[in-house]
Formats: C-alpha cells, structure tokens, sequence
C-alpha cells in the first residue's frame, strides 16, 4: 500500500480534488447543517464588514413600544384631551378605532403609503371604523396575514391565518400581503420570499402563485408600478444595518398636539410622513416580535422596512449563477492541484494557500460592497482549501514515509548524524560540500594486537567477534549523539560536532562519557567471552581530542564521504597510539581536559611533543566520572609531576614512590617518572627543557 501511495501521489492528489468537487455538487453536502451555516456566516460577514448604510429617506417607523401600552410619559390631562389615547389605556387588543385614528393621521399628515404589521385576524370592537378607514384609503394601505404549520400528521402542512372578515369589504383585496419571515437553518433572516402561495409552503407544486408579500405590496404602490420580482424564488435583502436604523417613532406621540406640532420626536406637524411609506408595527418586547439578521437582533417592522427600502433602492443584492458557481469550485480545485504538484516546498504551498485564500475573500467582499454582487464561497472554498490541505498533509507524509525509508539504508553506510543532515538540513549538508571550519572533538579507538589475531583466528569466528565489539562500542558512540565517521579496520573513529552540536563543552564531555562507556562495555565483552573458546580476550585504545578541524564531502564524484581533516584528528589519532606506550587505555588532550574538567576525574599523564609537531600538549588519562570521588594518591602525584617539571627530580622522585605504594607497589606512569628523574639526576636535561616528552611513533 506504501509503495503504492508513493509511486502514484500526484494521482491520488488528483482524484481527492475531483472527489471533493463532486460533494460541493451534492445536494447531500448543501442539506448539510454545519455547510449551510458555514454559507450563512459567511455571507454575514459581507454585511458587517461593509457595514452600516443610511436609511431610505422615503421610509418612516411607528412602533407601538412599551411606553405606548403605559402612556407614562404623557400628562394625564394630555390623555384626556386625546380620544385615540384613551383608548389606548384599555386592555390589549386595542380598539381597532385606534388604528382607524392611525390611519387616518398619516394619511392627513400626506403619507404616500401606510403598511401595518398586524395580522388582525380576530374580531373585536371597532373593526367597523377600521374597515371603513381601509377601503377608503385601500390604494395606499397594506395589512398582514401569515401562515403557520397547521397541526396535524404532515408538518409540512401550512395554515392561512387572515384579517377577520369584517375587515375586508369589498375592493380591499389588495390591501393583504405576507408578513412571514423565512429565517435559515440557523435562524437568521438574509432572505425574502415576494411571491409564494400556501400549496408551495406545503410542499405542493404546480399552484399558482397567489400570495404577495407585504413589502412587495408596499413598494409597489408607493412606485405605481410592480419593481419586486415576480417569482417565487428566495432573494437575499440588502439591510441597510441593525436594529435602530429606521429609529421606530412611539405611535402614542402622534395624538399630542404640543409633539405632534413640533416638539418630542420632530414630527413637525407631520411634515416628517409627507411623501413617505410609513411602517406601523410592533416593537415592544411583549409582541416577541425580534427576528436575528446579519446585524443582530432586529424588530420585525424595521426588518419589514429594510426589505421595502432594499426594494425601492432598485440595485438589490444578486447571486452568481449556478453554473457560474460550479466553474468557480472546479477552478479552485484544479489551481489548489497545480499548487501541490507544481510547487516543491510545503512552506510554500501552505502560504500560497493561505495568501489564495484571503486574495478570494477580498475579491468576494469587493463584489459585495461594491457591485452588490453575492458569490457562492463554500463551494470553492472547500475545493482549494481541502484538496490543496490534503495534497500538503498527504505529500508531507510521503516524504517523511521515503526519508524513513531511505534513512534505514543510510544508517547502515553512513553515521545517523550523516543520514539525518542530508535528508533533513539540505542547506547545512550544501554547505558542507564546499567545507568549512569548526571546533569538533574527536574520538579513535583501537584493538591492540589485532593484525596478530587476524593471522591465528578463524575468519568466520574473528568477524562474528569483531560484529558483537562494533555493536556495543558503536552503541556508547550513538548513545552521546556522536557521529560515526567511518571504521578503518578494526579502527573507530567518532566526531562530535560536525553535524550538531549542543556547544563545545557538551561535544567534549559526551566524547569523554563515550570512551568510558567503551571500557566499561570491553569489561563486560569480555566477562562473556570469558567461558566462550571461539572468542579471544580485547584490550583496546582511545584518544579523544578537541579542536578546530575542516568538515566537507570529499571524494571522487562517484564516491563521496563526509568526513573531517586536520591537526584536530591526527592528535586524536596519536593519543590513541600513545595509549600503548602510556600502558593507559583512554587518553584526551589538554582542551577536552579544559572543557570537562568538573565532569571528570583526569591523571595527567605527560606533556607530549608527538611526531610532526614542535609544541608540546598536555596529555590525560581518564580514571572516572565526577560522580566517583579521586583516589587519595591523586593529589600526591599531581604535586610529584609539578616537582618533576620544576627540575626538582629527587623532590618528585620521593612522590612518586609515595604514590606507588599508595597505588598498590606497581603503576607504570609511577616508573616511569621514577625512570626519568633517577636518569635526570645522574644527566639533567638543558636548560631550555620545559618537561615534555617527544613521541618518536605514530
């Protein structure tokens, strides 16, 4: 399945893109509720980042709010001058001469059309006088009916609830439209039906359309002429804002005459109603009349006065075409394939997603503000954003799957470290190429007497051997993050730094707790070889120096390797080979010494002029970690080897007998201090002799 996946990605890219634009084509996906409002939410956000607009002109809001029910902000003696207001004081529903005293104020004030937003369905006093007011003003007045699911089996079943009967003389037919709001899955009114009938809310087709809405009524006769649209499909509304756009005028004011004649809410005699379309509704919060659009929470008269204003303003919103809307899906699918199959880097890719993205939503929201334009976007949307994620996730883990995979095969030829630089820090490998200088320590060790075991033993037995030795000695190496350069013979050599470092100081001391890993682990080879005839006992040698050396790729083209050169590494080399003449199995140089002294317990061991080289360095053998306290003879042979150097040879003789005994009557280093000084006394060296001693082999 693996290899089948990387050997056909750019396919399977293809196929998730066209699936994905096959589901923005379902009307399976589209029914989806979280789609419908991911749809709505964006759509909402056109809205509040085009933000507010300023109300029609043309359009006036009466409310009856709370003060309209209490009359507590009027004087009683205004109450009682007013007819219509003591009406009001009676208990809810109110008289319909009330709205018949509306009426006819507005229509004495000079509006043009006057709409309620009631549904004045049962009977109650005063329905004469109302009706009357109606068919006398029945060109330039509209009022409510509403359907509602009708109790039984099928919900889907719609109910016609109209004015009562006594209000709806004859001619006044024309005065009825729908009050109905349709709000979308997540309750928020963006659309408006102008045109509907009870068979279609009910699911029945092929009935003509023989309901209006209100404010298609009310628009249509303040223009004289039918400016809604005459189908009955959903059209988004253009609000102009939230809720306080059209500012609702308290209903009870317009019956006192010192507001009415110029003070309160500037009704200047009713100057402000002259020419205009004047929505009369309910917006106290009793009436639970409050519906949510893009804007918030709205009452439903001011929703009713936006859609009559987004009617009269004659640029409505419109929405792409269904076709248009599929080619813009099938475009962003196939630009999010190009930019995961024509683009190598992920980083890239992501941010040519991202920048995409935004570049649409800028796009759209312009169409919107300034073109009153509404493009479809979830379709596309999720044909880019899911195609080009996938082909980002799905290609990301295919390398990582083919990294892993040819990461197995390099740590079988190369260091992990190696492997790891090449095929995750492509640059620092690039560099690495042309070389370059850095401080490195750097770690050899040996088998002693291996050339003469590999004349006596068996082959087979000395490589099964040799294969157990490299697993463990190799083992401490990767253990310390150190980087495995290369084996030559039954040589290893191991740098820390070359290709990561955690600071020179950690490089050092992971070196030093390698080597003595590596003794530790001998120990314990061969306790176990011990019982085994087929293997021979090891002794072995490292060196571990610090230094600024050169790291690059070298090699014939064909065949490179990535390696470091310089006097850091020969050093290193030496001290493996001095470990012999020493009789000590681990020495370091001075600046490993420098660096992790407080980590462990060192021994100096000479100052050594090695082969090639004229100034001398300070030579260590390892004893312990810092976690295992110095031997008490350290101290006594350290002050000896000061002695020795200050030319005070029987002072430092008498140390280092001292510290014989301490040791236990045999030390080679002991004797062979003892060696130079019984020597020096009998020939002391020149005058220019600063204590070192040259290595005259490799």
């Amino acid at each position: 399945m693996v290899r089948f996946l990387i050997h056909r990605p750019k396919w399977i890219v293809v196929a998730v893109g066209i699936l994905t634009f096959w589901l923005t084509q379902t009307e399976w996906l589209k029914s989806v509720q979280l789609w419908q409002r991911a749809e709505g939410l964006l759509v909402n956000n056109h809205y509040l980042l085009r933000g507010s607009r300023p109300p029609n002109p043309n359009i006036k809001l009466v409310g009856l709010g709370s003060t309209s029910f209490k009359l507590d902000m009027l004087a009683p003696e205004e109450i009682a001058a007013s007819p219509t207001l003591q009406l009001m004081q009676q208990p809810w529903p109110w008289d319909r001469r009330v709205y018949a005293a509306i009426l006819e104020k507005l229509m004495n004030a000079g509006a043009k059309v006057v709409v309620f937003d009631f549904v004045f369905a049962s009977e109650t006093d005063g329905d004469k006088v109302f009706a009357q007011a109606l068919q006398k003003y029945k060109n330039r007045v509209v009022i409510g009916e509403m359907f509602a699911d009708e109790e039984s089996l099928d919900s889907k079943t719609k109910k016609l609830t109209t004015p009562n009967a006594r209000l709806t003389l004859d001619g006044t037919e024309s005065i009825i439209g729908l009050v109905n709001m349709w709000p979308d899955s997540d309750q928020i009114i963006r659309q408006v039906k102008f045109h509907t009938s009870i068979e279609r809310e009910s699911d029945l087709h092929g009935f003509p359309d023989s309901l209006t809405h209100i404010t298609a009524l009310a628009a249509n006769k303040f223009t004289g002429r039918s400016i809604a649209p005459p189908d009955s499909s959903f059209h988004l509304v253009d609000f102009q804002g939230g809720a306080g756009t059209y500012r609702p005028l308290p209903v009870e004011e317009m019956f006192v005459d010192r507001l009415w004649n110029g003070g309160g809410r500037g009704f200047n005699g009713g100057m402000i109603f002259s020419n205009k379309i004047v929505v009369v509704g309910p917006t106290a919060e009793i009436f639970h009349d409050v519906h949510t659009t893009p804007f918030g929470d709205t009452p439903g008269p001011e929703i009713q006065s936006q859609i009559i204003a987004a009617l009269l303003s004659g640029n409505g919103l419109a929405e792409t075409s269904p076709a248009f809307d599929i080619m813009l899906a099938l475009g962003a699918m196939i630009l999010a394939v190009i930019v995961c199959l024509g683009i190598p880097q992920a980083l890239l890719k992501g941010l040519l997603l991202v920048v995409t993205t935004v570049v649409f939503f800028a796009v759209c929201q312009l169409a919107f503000t300034k073109f009153n334009l509404v493009i479809t976007m979830m379709p596309p949307l999720f044909c880019f954003v899911a195609t080009g994620a996938f082909g980002i996730v799905f290609q990301y883990s295919l390398e990582q799957l083919e990294r892993r995979r040819y990461r197995n095969v390099l740590d079988r030829y190369v260091s992990k470290n190696v492997a790891k630089t090449i095929l995750e820090d492509r640059r620092s490998f690039v560099e690495a190429l042309k070389g370059r200088k850095q401080p490195v320590t750097v770690l050899f060790s040996d088998i002693r007497g291996f050339t003469t075991m590999t004349e006596s033993s068996d082959a087979d037995k000395l490589v099964a051997q040799l294969n157990e030795y490299f697993a463990d000695m190799v083992g401490s190496v990767l253990q310390n993050t150190g980087t495995l350069q290369k084996f030559i013979g039954d040589a290893i050599m191991a740098v820390w730094g070359d290709t990561y470092s955690e600071g020179v100081d950690a490089d050092a001391r992971k070196a030093v707790t390698a080597a003595l890993q590596m003794r530790a682990a001998l120990v314990k080879l061969n306790a176990g070889w011990k019982e085994n005839p087929d293997r021979a006992k090891l002794s072995i040698g490292i060196g571990v120096n610090h230094g600024e050396v050169i790291v690059g790729n070298i090699g014939h083209p064909q065949r490179m390797e990535f390696t470091v050169l310089g006097d850091g590494v020969n050093l290193a080399a030496r001290l493996e080979s001095a470990t012999k003449q020493f009789h000590t199995d681990i020495l370091v140089g001075e600046l490993v010494e420098k660096l992790t002294r407080e980590k462990f317990v060192y021994r100096t061991v000479d100052l050594l002029t090695v082969k090639g080289k004229t100034k001398p360095v300070e030579v260590f053998a390892v004893l312990s970690d810092s976690s295992t306290a110095p031997p008490a003879w350290l101290v006594t042979y350290q002050v000896a080897v000061k002695l020795y150097r200050r030319r005070e040879f029987k002072e430092a003789a008498d140390r280092f007998e001292f510290t014989r005994q301490q040791i236990g009557g045999e030390d080679f280093l002991c004797e062979m201090y003892l060696s130079r000084c019984a020597a020096y006394q009998l020939s002391p060296p020149p005058e220019k002799w600063d204590g070192s001693f040259t290595l005259t082999d490799k």
